[in-house]
Order: structure tokens, then sequence, then C-alpha cells
């Protein structure tokens, strides 16, 4: 039944996953590109300066980009669910409600982590050709916050999706927007080092927003 229901899952995001993919890689793609002509044109050993100077930022192209994904797959998810009516009809396969919308949320979670580590690794395994481990050390703390953002912003959309009355959704979506203003700071890289523990605490407690709303659909509220 869980395969049933993860594959379900798939059928339902493959095509946002698909095209999330290809923006990815493009994206990944233009930054090394605009990045060795920076090279090209300033020389390595300025350019190292400038970055130290100014602090590191190779990939602003990604910014919102990991953000989007866990919106999208919120979106695609259990729109559909909601809209189509499928949800009650979900909840009552033969397995218990609790394990059903977890596992939902787990196929959900999983695609925005896996998809945050593959970019990463791909990201800062491009970067290890031409700068020191230091250099990409600090960018991989530059970027952290905003890949976070990719799981706590799934989870926020679906708990807005999930929830069954409108005006609450427009409630939820306030608080919602003003938390993953956390993940996006203006700061030097490194400076956020410290406070990614909180944002990861913050991601995981942000698991029992969906259930919540999940109970009031259930009780019909």
């Amino acid at each position: 039944m869980y395969k049933s229901l993860i594959y379900k899952e798939w059928i339902k995001t493959r095509s946002t996953i698909t095209l999330l993919a290809a923006v990815f890689l493009a994206a990944g793609i233009y930054s090394f590109m605009k990045t060795g002509e920076e090279i090209r044109l300033t020389g390595m050993i300025s350019f190292w300066d400038t970055l130290i100077q100014k602090g590191i930022n190779f990939f602003t192209y990604y910014k919102y980009m990991p953000l989007s994904l866990g919106i999208l797959t919120a979106i695609t998810q259990y729109i559909p669910e909601i809209q189509q009516k499928r949800l009650k009809l979900t909840l009552h396969l033969p397995m218990p409600e609790t394990r059903i919308i977890i596992t939902m949320l787990l196929y959900g979670l999983a695609v925005t982590i896996i998809f945050s580590v593959i970019t990463i690794a791909v990201l800062l395994s491009g970067l290890s050709v031409s700068f020191p481990r230091e250099i990409i050390r600090l960018t991989f703390w530059f970027i952290l916050p905003w890949f976070l953002a990719s799981p706590a912003g799934y989870l926020l959309a679906a708990w807005i999706i999930i929830e069954p009355k409108p005006h609450i959704r427009i409630l939820c979506a306030v608080p919602s927007a003003a938390a993953m203003s956390f993940f996006f700071f203006n700061a030097k890289a490194g400076a956020m080092q410290p406070f990614i523990i909180y944002l990861a605490i913050f991601t995981i407690i942000l698991i029992l927003f969906p259930l919540y709303s999940i109970t009031r659909f259930k009780e019909g509220k």
C-alpha cells in the first residue's frame, strides 16, 4: 500500500519535477559560464580577492529556486486532491489516516531534500575545480539557508493548501511569508552559519502544521 501511495504521488508530481530539474540544470550551467567569464576578464587572483572582500555569492540565480521547488511540489501534490475532492477518498485507504498523510508529506520532503543535496553537491564539485577549500566551505554556508527553504516552504504550502477554510488559508499565508524571510537574509558568507541549526529545527517543527490542517479537514471544519 505504501508503494502504491508513493507511486500515486509520483504520477502527480513527475512533470513538475522534470521541469524543475531542467531549470536547475540550466541555472547551474549559466552560473558556471558567468563565473568562468569573470575569471577570464579579471584574472583568478583578482577574482578571488574580490570574492573574499565582498563575500561569496556565486549562485544568486538559485536564491529562490529551492523555495519554488518546495511550493510547486506541494501545489502539484495537494491542489488536485482538494479541487477534485480526492483527499477524503485517499484518507479512506486501508491504512491509518495519519500514516497516509505522513507518507505523502515524507514523499514531498524527500523530493525537496534529494533535489537540494544533489544540487549543492554538483555546484560545490564544480567550484572545487578552480577554487580552494575555504571558498567552497564559505559558499556552502552561504547557499545552505536557500536550500533549507525548500522543505520549509513545502510544509508551509501544504499546511495552507490542506486547510479547509479559505479565510484561514489567508491568515496562514501571512505568517508563512514572514517566516520564510528568515531563510533569505542578505548577510555575508558565513554570517548565517550559527543560525543554520535554528532554521533546521524550525523546519522539522513545521511538519506539525499540515498534520493540524488534515485534522481539521477530517473533522469537517
